[in-house]
């Protein structure tokens, strides 16, 4: 009498492998769906800054580097430098969280007339009261910009 061995346990094997591979397939896809989720994320968030930092440049451009004005047009808080360096303005735009800071640099002059100001901008993103999200290392959109001060008449 012969004895044959059912094949049911190497076909159970072969399912459980098949199993598993696909398990590793869709666990790298997953990944790949989040890292794109985040990288959308993070450009949506680096063009809502850049858009924000244009608004406060050229508003202080519209008021020839009057800081105090601008501050005034956008409802920001404005900050009196302690040195030479100019005065900086703060808006904190709560419904995109950041934080728009621009530093008035240095005043470029021709004899006695100042010509052109110059300021450095960063966009820094604030994290919720209930977020639980340390401050952020670095600003997420940094720019240098400069402006006429007051209209050049012609000679």
């Amino acid at each position: 009498m012969s004895y044959q061995r059912s094949k049911a346990p190497l076909s159970l094997m072969e399912q459980l492998i098949m199993i598993l591979v696909f398990a590793f397939a869709a666990a790298i896809c997953l990944q790949a769906f989040v890292y794109s989720d985040r990288l959308s994320k993070d450009g949506t968030v680096r063009e809502t800054a850049a858009m924000r930092a244009t608004e406060v440049i050229e508003t202080c451009k519209a008021y020839h580097g009057d800081m105090k004005k601008a501050a005034d047009a956008l409802g920001g808080e404005l900050i009196p430098s302690t040195d030479d360096s100019g005065d900086s303005i703060e808006m904190t735009y709560q419904e995109d969280e950041l934080k728009v800071v621009i530093d008035a640099g240095e005043t470029t002059r021709v004899g006695d007339q100042a010509m052109m100001q110059s300021a450095q901008v960063e966009v820094w993103e604030i994290a919720g009261a209930d977020s639980g999200q340390a401050e952020p290392e670095k600003p997420v959109y940094t720019v240098e910009t400069a402006w006429q001060l007051a209209e050049q008449t012609a000679r």
